[in-house]
C-alpha cells in the first residue's frame, strides 16, 4: 500500500510505527529504505527510528503488511 509522498527537506526523518497482530511488516521509502519488523499478537509493539538520508529527493512511503496485521506509521522531518 502507498501510504504517501516525503516532499525534499531536512536531510534527518523520523519514523514512528506501531503494529499488532503477528506477521512480519515493511516499510519501504523508495527508493532507498526498507525497514523490517515482527508485529506481536496481543501487543502494540512501538518502534521509532531515526534516519539521516543526507541530500534527498521525493521518497514514496510503502507498507507491506498481512490483513492479520494493524499498523499506525507517523513520518516527521
Amino acid at each position: 500500500m502507498v501510504v504517501g509522498e516525503i516532499p525534499p527537506g531536512k536531510k534527518e526523518l523520523w519514523v514512528l510505527f506501531r503494529c499488532r497482530g503477528q506477521g512480519q511488516a515493511e516499510i519501504i521509502l523508495e527508493p532507498d529504505v526498507t525497514m523490517p519488523f515482527t508485529c506481536l499478537d496481543d501487543v502494540i509493539s512501538p518502534i521509532m527510528n531515526r534516519l539521516d538520508l543526507g541530500a534527498r529527493k521525493t521518497l514514496t512511503v510503502r507498507i507491506q503488511a498481512p490483513d492479520s496485521v494493524e499498523w499506525a506509521l507517523r513520518v516527521t522531518r
